[in-house]
């Protein structure tokens, strides 16, 4: 009789070991969820960031060159791929003469990576002079 006591005692602290060791595989996986999905936010913000101050560059460069040479009328100004990552970017500058004001349009855009792989793309106009 007393064996038998022991092995349901055994078979009973076995099945509180298993609930346990699912509990904790459970919470550890929620836990990896919530990681990769907090990580993959912080590369989508990281590439709109790095969108932006392209744009941003090239705002500068169509300053600089329309102030250098009052005739200038654009460029793709980069075109390049990374390649540690593979990400495409662009630059391009349009020069826009209408009403007596010289605009710049300035078009910038980041190819998709594997987390994301739509394009990231925004578009900046200024006023580069005004003749009243």
């Amino acid at each position: 009789m007393r064996r038998a006591r022991r092995t349901r005692r055994s078979g009973a602290i076995l099945i509180v070991a298993l609930v346990a060791v699912a509990i904790f595989t459970s919470l550890a996986a929620t836990n990896i969820r919530s990681v990769l999905r907090h990580r993959q936010g912080v590369k989508s913000e990281r590439d709109l960031i790095q969108t932006q101050l392209l744009c941003d560059a090239g705002c500068d460069r169509a300053v600089t060159q329309f102030t250098e040479d009052p005739s200038y009328s654009g460029e793709l100004w980069l075109d390049k791929q990374d390649p540690s990552s593979g990400v495409g970017m662009k630059v391009a500058i349009e020069i826009l003469r209408q009403d007596g004001k010289v605009i710049a349009s300035i078009q910038a855009s980041m190819d998709g990576r594997s987390h994301q792989p739509s394009r990231i793309q925004r578009t900046r106009r200024i006023v580069l002079s005004e003749n009243p």
